[in-house]
């Protein structure tokens, strides 16, 4: 699969999801943990991986 580069709005989205799971702001290190991660999907494969994150978070606030 080819890789392209990520826009900003979907590392932002990524960002976002981690955030408001963690329910606090990431740090320098988790933030460039996320970029250097996200960099290697292609579009398919980052919105399998926001969905994915997503479910996985209101499946956790459904059990608070």
């Amino acid at each position: 699969m080819k890789h392209e580069s990520i826009p900003q709005y979907a590392r932002d989205e990524i960002k976002e999801v981690f955030v408001d799971g963690l329910q606090r702001d990431l740090s320098p290190k988790e933030e460039g943990l996320i970029t250097g991660w996200t960099q290697t999907f292609n579009k398919s494969e980052r919105a399998t991986i926001i969905n994915m994150l997503k479910e996985l978070l209101n499946k956790h606030k459904k059990h608070d």
